[in-house]
């Protein structure tokens, strides 16, 4: 697509699909988009899952920042832009600080009735939730709180941002309360954006994607917390046959709406919000994630982004279309050999190429400092402790443990043997054949002794006019290349 993808993620979940997007996006995998600018809503903003991708993303922006991608360079890590547009990558939502939702709706100024209806609809717990830790499940909380996007400035900002051409995506689970909610009423917000707000036809005609994140994993009893995995189902469920008349029914608003979840729920510690919110990335949010690098690739003639408007100024999409993910086989370790063919030439390559970088950055680099790949090209211990080295160290360390997170999770995404080495290092992708890549490089070497060989003669061959950090990152990039085009889809 010619254009930006502005990426709503909202809640928990929507922070973390977008974690794994920005990990997929470090490796090069391909996003056919000018631009991604995420747009993170979610109330608790001491959330660890949202502040650990708010930190990842400064720090991807920060490297490729030193970064230059044109004609003459090969290199695809880091290669799409993250633009931010908002206050740190969210949307700022009006007076949930410090306030309960009894406060929030202004209880005690209501009439006798309107308490009374207030009543009605929320409990007490309701009623005395803070509204700083989001809505712990209570989509009816939710639909209340978040009836405000269009009035922040963030939101304004986003709409100025925006140009014709551009794509929408949302990003939200279906059984908590901030994504639940918040989907069908940034939906209907977007659809029927006030015409004084900027640019606001091009966004109600906008093509949009959404995914809808079903239950993948439960929390641990616990009498003491609002929250209750064993109304996970009931609430999707609800939320399902809400959406089926109101979001996707027969004019539906939205454009491509893909589902994903998973019946194997591996329990996490019941935690309501905060700091103590950090869930294990899991290889839902992976897919998830797959799902907006799909949407992006659907070309701007496909009938399924058309958009119309009926008599009574509805914007519709006539030919929506709805997708799942799926795997080949229905296993507890999920290799690349168990994912689709379109999801493996999607994935295997890139990601192989920044594992395999990785692991030399985290255990070989620093005692290289004689070879001549690092003696002619002046990448010096100054270098090495450069901020854009610092960077890269930091976000290889974020990404590793991304990938041991999903290798430890329940089902578990486990196509590396992450603690491989030394001469058994061209191994790492498990059901892959390492096969013989000393012709390619050199003879009688393996491990890293090969990775500095083939960078040693490959230094030769890059431009004379590049900066430190662009050699430095495409030197890796090409070599690393050189593996996973010889044996990344051999699969045993």
């Amino acid at each position: 697509m010619n254009g930006k993808l502005y990426i709503f993620g909202i809640g928990g979940t929507g922070s973390r699909v977008i974690k794994s997007l920005v990990m997929l996006a470090s490796s090069g995998v391909n996003i056919d988009a000018d631009a991604i600018v995420p747009i993170i809503v979610d109330p608790d903003f001491a959330n660890a899952d949202v502040t650990r991708t708010i930190e990842q993303i400064k720090t991807y922006a920060a490297i490729r920042e030193k970064l230059a991608f044109n004609d003459a360079s090969q290199n695809k890590f880091y290669s799409i832009d993250i633009k931010n547009i908002t206050n740190d990558y969210r949307l700022t939502l009006k007076d949930t600080k410090n306030k309960k939702f009894r406060e929030f709706i202004e209880y005690s100024t209501l009439s006798k009735e309107n308490q009374a209806l207030a009543s009605i609809l929320f409990s007490e717990t309701n009623l005395e939730s803070d509204m700083e830790v989001g809505f712990k499940g209570n989509p009816n909380i939710g639909s209340v709180v978040l009836n405000q996007f269009t009035d922040s400035q963030d939101f304004i900002d986003f709409a100025a941002s925006f140009k014709s051409g551009d794509r929408i995506f949302i990003i939200s689970s279906i059984f908590g309360g901030t994504g639940a909610s918040g989907f069908p009423l940034l939906l209907k917000n977007l659809r029927g954006l006030n015409p004084t707000m900027p640019n606001s036809d091009a966004i109600r005609h906008a093509p949009i994607g959404a995914i809808t994140v079903l239950p993948y994993f439960a929390v641990k009893p616990n009498d003491e917390s609002a929250i209750n995995s064993s109304t996970f189902i009931g609430k999707t469920k609800a939320a399902l046959q809400y959406y089926e008349k109101n979001v996707n029914g027969e004019k539906s608003s939205i454009n491509t709406l893909y589902y994903i979840g998973d019946e194997r729920t591996k329990q996490y510690e019941n935690e309501e919000g905060g700091t103590e919110q950090r869930n294990n990335a899991h290889i839902v949010e992976l897919a998830a994630a797959m799902s907006i690098i799909d949407f992006v690739s659907i070309q701007n003639d496909d009938p399924s982004l058309t958009c119309e408007e009926d008599s009574n100024d509805k914007i519709y999409a006539p030919n929506p279309e709805f997708k799942e993910f799926g795997i080949e086989d229905d296993v507890q370790e999920v290799l690349f050999s168990n994912l689709t063919q379109e999801s493996r030439n999607s994935l295997c390559g890139p990601m192989t190429q920044f594992v395999l970088f990785s692991k030399y950055m985290t255990e070989h680099l620093q005692g290289t400092s004689s070879q001549p790949w690092r003696k002619d090209d002046k990448f010096d211990d100054a270098f090495l402790k450069s901020s854009f080295v610092n960077n890269l160290k930091k976000h290889i360390k974020a990404y590793i443990e991304w990938l041991s997170e999903m290798a430890d999770n329940d089902r578990a995404f486990k196509p590396y043997k992450l603690m491989v080495s030394g001469a058994d290092l061209y191994s790492i992708v498990d059901g892959v054949k390492p096969g013989s890549i000393k012709a390619l490089w050199a003879f009688n070497k393996s491990g890293y002794d090969l990775f500095d060989s083939a960078l040693n003669e490959e230094r030769t061959s890059l431009a004379k006019n590049l900066t430190l950090e662009q050699k430095f990152i495409e030197l890796f990039y090409i070599v690393t290349v050189s593996y996973t085009h010889l044996r990344a889809h051999e699969t045993k």
